[in-house]
């Protein structure tokens, strides 16, 4: 067993995804990840004081791929991308996120407020926020841009939801995205005037 100053935090939380990508969150234990990583249970404590924790790191972590995704995406635009077009990014980098990572996005979606509240700052779940309000607020413009997130927000769980129920009606996930992202846009503008 390796000793706990030879691992850590971002080894432990690579592990932890690791381990949630290939068995579920159901697998994602203190115990379980303490044998992933070498370590015995007690020493990941120092890192996370409860299995809530753990779940809520594991799920700040998500965001923060999300987060560097959206970034990414972003920096490929050109300087004088209208905001439609930054939108639109957006919800693609967003969507296509989602769908290749189903487990994790879980995870990102399901930890709880109050567990999360017990992680070191950056918290990327908090980050993520402002971040995405300042993308669609050329589009909507201040006063609706927080709205304006909650909105696509709202759209995009919902739509990934659907998909991980299998009930889009036998339609492709591309043609309700596209159909989605061109309302919701459409919606934006209008209520932006």
């Amino acid at each position: 067993m390796a000793y706990p100053s030879k691992i850590d935090s971002q080894t432990i939380m690579d592990a932890a995804l690791a381990l949630l990508e290939s068995e579920g969150e159901d697998a994602l234990t203190l115990r379980r990840l303490a044998k992933e990583v070498g370590v015995t249970a007690n020493a990941l404590y120092r890192y996370f004081s409860s299995r809530d924790v753990l779940i809520a790191a594991a799920a700040d972590a998500v965001a923060q791929r999300l987060y560097l995704a959206i970034e990414d995406g972003l920096a490929e635009l050109p300087d004088d991308a209208d905001g439609e077009t930054g939108v639109r990014k957006l919800l693609r980098i967003y969507s296509n996120f989602a769908e290749a990572n189903p487990i994790l996005y879980r995870t990102f979606l399901g930890a709880k407020r109050e567990a999360a509240s017990q992680l070191p700052h950056p918290r990327y779940h908090e980050l993520l926020w402002p971040r995405v309000v300042s993308i669609i607020e050329p589009l909507t413009g201040a006063d609706h841009a927080p709205a304006a997130a909650v909105t696509l927000w709202g759209l995009l769980h919902g739509i990934w939801s659907l998909r991980q129920a299998d009930v889009l009606g036998g339609k492709k996930p591309s043609e309700i995205d596209d159909y989605a992202f061109d309302a919701l846009i459409i919606g934006l503008k209008r209520q932006a005037v």
